[in-house]
């Protein structure tokens, strides 16, 4: 007992054991994710012995390694940052669309998400803080780290070193793409950091690289009577909680009741993210020539140039995206938050878009595009709905680690209330008795800790059946359905056809019958000639792969199938790097 107290008192007390228990804690988001992630053994010793090498020798450099130690706080941070994001998705490194979504998520969203995760940010404090305090115990220290031990310290870490190297190449040799900076943590990290810079700039300079696009777009039908569009775009919406694709709880009561309300049953986001699944929605760009989205302009020039009107009306903050570029281009902008312009913005519910839509159309008598963005089922959900919505009781929820049954009460809460607002929407327009029609879909969909896995949120490296499966649907008036029956027809004939994001663009130029180069009758559910094509999901780092191809696990396919959503069973592919 002697011995091991003075053990302890050792690691805390000498500079021998404040390295040692730097090189530990610097190890653990490694050992974490060697336990998360689907690693082969050699994987798990690289990313083990590599970084342990690499802090090693940097705590070495001074004879005291308490200034190293504090120079170390950046790699604290991804450390820090790391086991939170292990603690809202169970796996995966923190990813570009991680580091985006700090530069376009609000400070409101920011709050309400922080204050929700408190176990975690008091577990990293914990570990992080004490650690930074021994760093000054160091400096303060009279003793220093003696030769014999710094030699020794040196020798281990290029055996670890070595070691390490070793596995990498057993591990790359069993796959080629492995790569360390895919695979071993921080530097997949940092490597992220500079993909993060690299879209970044790509996003700011997008205003110079599309100055010069033209849709080169024209009307394809007789314009004398009045037409309005509405595009509503949703947030965080699942398909499995939709009354109308099947849910069990009476979550669209209004919607279900509408005629000419058409639901789309096997729609797939293309991307778990908003910053990239919305600017998806609204331009001709898709996750297989993702890139394309920085040349070319989005739907509501490309209904300018055909003569309409346009509106862009939003419940989320500008956030310095691709999307407020889009929206720029409408003849007018309304942001309904009290706080334009700012990072922080008061709760606003959805209905109060309807006041100003309302407005527009009385406004002119000219063809009219709106694009609505809701808050729609962003989390904290019960800030999302008023206090009338409350249907499904109890729905509190003090963390993310709440009763799964009042995260789901919540949640659903807020579909019964974007179900009213879309019907509240359709009423309006079905008021006007103008040639009319609206299509809504949802951006990406968000887990409830639905299964062994307890996934939460969205926006995972990883993405899971709820968050892919999202809801979709569209209305027509009864003036559309005589004016263009054909359009009508072709949405009724395909809404159960397999169908991604991509669709969203092609379907509503399709259904305001604009033409251009740019738009696809293959990818418009509003055409007869629409085809099945390989359903495509935009990775973390840009790449398109098939959507169940991205990491889904068992219970994701089990629930794939359950809602029979198409998918090639055959070419699933379960990788082990």
């Amino acid at each position: 007992m002697n011995r091991f107290k003075s053990f302890i008192h050792g690691l805390f007390s000498t500079q021998q054991g404040i390295l040692i228990l730097f090189v530990v804690v610097m190890l653990v988001p490694n050992l974490f994710l060697a336990y998360t992630e689907p690693y082969r053994f050699s994987t798990i010793l690289a990313s083990l012995l590599l970084p342990g090498a690499f802090y090693l020798f940097w705590a070495l450099i001074p004879r005291r390694p308490g200034g190293m130690m504090l120079a170390a706080l950046p790699f604290m941070i991804l450390g820090a940052f790391q086991l939170v994001l292990l603690y809202l998705f169970g796996d995966s490194i923190i990813a570009v669309d991680m580091f985006l979504n700090l530069f376009t998520t609000n400070v409101s969203e920011a709050s309400e998400l922080l204050r929700n995760i408190y176990p975690a940010i008091i577990g990293v404090c914990i570990l992080y803080i004490p650690l930074l305090v021994l760093a000054v115990r160091s400096l303060l220290l009279k003793q220093r780290l003696n030769k014999h031990f710094r030699v020794r310290s040196a020798l281990t870490g290029c055996i670890m070193a070595v070691a390490g190297i070793v596995c990498i190449f057993i591990s790359n040799a069993i796959n080629p793409e492995f790569a360390i900076k895919y695979h071993i943590f921080p530097a997949n990290v940092i490597y992220n950091i500079k993909l993060t810079l690299d879209r970044w700039k790509l996003s700011e300079n997008y205003l110079k690289t599309s100055a010069n696009f033209c849709f080169e777009a024209a009307k394809d039908s007789d314009s004398s009577r009045r037409e309005i569009y509405v595009l509503v775009i949703g947030e965080a919406s699942r398909a499995a909680n939709w009354e109308l694709m099947g849910y069990e709880r009476a979550t669209n009561p209004c919607l279900k009741k509408t005629p000419g309300v058409i639901p789309f049953n096997d729609l797939l986001t293309q991307a778990n993210a908003t910053h990239k699944s919305v600017p998806i929605m609204l331009s001709p760009a898709s996750a297989e020539n993702y890139f394309d989205i920085y040349q070319k302009k989005s739907i509501i020039t490309l209904y300018k140039e055909a003569g309409f009107k346009t509106l862009f009306i939003s419940n989320q903050v500008p956030n310095r995206s691709l999307i407020d570029y889009f929206s720029a281009e409408a003849d007018r902008r309304v942001d309904i938050s009290p706080r334009e312009n700012e990072l922080i913005t008061d709760n606003r519910y959805d209905e109060d878009i309807v006041p100003y839509l309302r407005e527009a159309i009385s406004s002119t008598d000219s063809n009219l595009l709106v694009v609505i963005h809701t808050y729609g089922s962003h989390f904290d959900y019960t800030k999302r709905y008023p206090s009338s919505f409350s249907q499904f009781t109890p729905d509190e929820v003090t963390s993310v680690r709440s009763s799964r049954q009042h995260l789901v009460n919540a949640y659903d809460n807020s579909i019964l209330y974007t179900d009213y607002l879309l019907s509240e929407i359709i009423s309006l327009l079905d008021t006007t008795r103008t040639c009319s029609a609206l299509l809504y879909c949802a951006d990406h969909g968000e887990d409830l800790m639905d299964d062994k896995r307890e996934r939460f949120l969205h926006a995972s490296p990883i993405p899971t059946y709820y968050q892919l499966h999202i809801a979709g649907l569209s209305w027509f008036s009864a003036s559309y359905q005589t004016y263009y029956p054909y359009r009508y027809e072709a949405i009724r004939s395909n809404h159960q056809r397999p169908c991604t994001t991509a669709s969203i663009f092609h379907t509503m130029a399709q259904i305001g019958n604009i033409t251009s180069p740019h738009v696809d009758s293959t990818r418009s559910l509003g055409s007869l000639s629409y085809q099945e094509t390989p359903r495509m999901y935009l990775t973390d780092h840009a790449k398109a792969v098939e959507f169940f191809n991205t990491g889904l696990k068992k219970e994701d396919f089990q629930m794939l199938d359950k809602h029979h959503i198409k998918y090639d069973k055959e070419d699933v592919k379960k990788i082990k790097y």
